[in-house]
C-alpha cells in the first residue's frame, strides 16, 4: 500500500508546502472561527476558536497521540487534544496517519504572529466533517440548522451549481482567437462524457448535461433536466459525511459541481471510478481555465486575481488532502 501511494504522497506533501506558503501569506478578510459557518453564534472554549479570535499562537508543542481506545490519532497542543469550533476532539481514524501527520505539520508551522483565518485550511476542513457528522449522531435539529448541517438543504445548495457549471459553459469562439473555446473542448468535453456515464449509473434513464453554448445560446441561463437532478441527489445522498463536507467545499470553491465529483473520486491512490483520474493540480486548472487566459493576455488584478488563485489553490489541496484514504 506504501509503495503505491509514494508518488501520490510526494505530490501531496509538495502541494502542503505551497498550501502553507500560500495561507500564512493570505491577506483575506478578517477573523471568523475555523471551520465553522460565521451565522452560527459559538462562544464554546475551544483552541480553534482562540486561535481565529487571538490570531497569536499560544503552545509551544504539537503533537499526535494515538487513542488506541477509540481507535484513531488524537492532534494536541503542549499535551491536550484541539478541540473544533463545537468543542470536539480534533482526531482523525487511526488508518490516516498521514494526515495525521499533515494537521500536527499545519500546526507546527504557523507564524508566531498575523495568523490569519486561512491559515489552518486542513484543520478547518477537517473540523467541518467532525462536526458535521458529530452533529448528526447526536440528532439536535437545532444545532443542525444552526450549523448549516440540514443535508438535505446541503444537496439543495450544491445542486444550484450543476445548472451553472464552470465546465458545462463554453466561450465564443471568437474570444482569445478561438485558443480558450479550443482548450474547453479538449478538456471538459471528455470530463462531461465520463459523468454522464458516471449519473447514469445512478439513474434508470440514461443522463445528458445540458451545456451552455455561448456562440448557439447567448447569455440564457442553464438548467439541467430532472432525471439529471435526480441522479446527482443521489449520488450526494450515498456520500459519508466527511465525502459531502469535502464536496460542499470543492462546489463552493470552483462554481462546479463536476468538480466537486472528481475530487471525491480521486480519493483512492489516484483511482477513478470515471476511468481516468485528474489530479489536483487538472481539477484547478478546469476551475481557472477562463481567468487563466485573461490572465496571461492582461495581467493579474492585485488584490484581486492573485488573491482569488492563492484561496482556490488551497481550498481545493486541502480538500484533496483530506478525501485521500491511505
Amino acid at each position: 500500500m506504501l509503495t503505491k501511494s509514494r508518488p501520490l504522497i510526494r505530490n501531496v506533501l509538495k502541494n502542503l508546502g505551497s498550501l502553507r506558503y500560500l495561507s500564512c501569506t493570505s491577506h483575506i478578510g478578517s477573523s471568523v472561527p475555523l471551520g465553522i459557518d460565521t451565522t452560527l453564534e459559538n462562544n464554546t472554549v475551544t483552541e480553534t476558536n482562540r486561535l481565529s479570535k487571538t490570531l497569536t499562537k499560544f503552545w509551544d508543542k504539537v503533537s499526535i497521540k494515538n487513542d488506541l481506545i477509540n481507535n484513531n490519532i488524537l492532534i494536541q497542543l503542549d499535551g491536550r487534544t484541539i478541540n473544533t469550533p463545537l468543542g470536539n476532539k480534533l482526531a482523525v481514524d487511526s488508518s490516516r496517519k498521514m494526515l495525521a501527520y499533515l494537521l500536527m505539520n499545519e500546526w507546527k508551522n504557523l507564524p508566531s504572529l498575523s495568523i490569519r483565518q486561512y491559515s489552518l485550511p486542513l484543520t478547518s476542513l477537517v473540523s467541518r466533517c467532525i462536526d458535521l457528522e458529530k452533529l448528526h449522531l447526536e440528532g439536535d435539529a437545532d444545532a443542525i440548522e444552526k450549523y448549516n448541517g440540514n443535508l438535505e438543504k446541503m444537496i439543495s445548495d450544491t445542486l444550484r451549481y450543476l445548472d451553472t457549471d464552470t465546465l458545462l459553459i463554453f466561450s465564443p469562439r471568437k474570444e482569445f482567437e478561438g485558443k480558450l473555446r479550443e482548450e474547453q473542448d479538449k478538456l471538459y468535453l471528455p470530463i462531461i462524457e465520463q459523468i454522464e456515464r458516471f449519473l447514469s449509473k445512478l439513474s434508470k434513464k440514461s443522463i445528458k448535461l445540458n451545456v451552455l453554448d455561448s456562440d448557439l445560446h447567448g447569455l440564457r441561463g442553464n438548467q439541467q433536466d430532472k432525471d439529471t437532478r435526480e441522479a446527482a441527489a443521489n449520488y450526494l445522498r450515498s456520500l459519508s459525511y466527511w465525502d459531502l463536507a469535502i464536496f460542499e467545499k470543492v462546489v463552493l470553491t470552483t462554481k462546479s459541481f463536476i468538480c466537486g465529483i472528481l475530487v471525491i473520486l480521486n480519493k483512492t491512490n489516484g483511482s477513478s471510478e470515471l476511468g481516468i483520474s485528474h489530479t489536483t493540480e487538472d481539477i484547478i486548472r478546469y476551475s481557472t481555465l477562463e481567468t487563466i487566459f485573461q490572465t496571461e493576455r492582461w495581467g493579474e488584478v492585485e488584490d484581486t486575481h492573485d488573491v482569488n488563485k492563492r484561496d482556490i489553490f488551497r481550498n481545493i489541496t486541502a480538500a484533496s488532502i483530506v478525501a485521500f484514504k491511505e
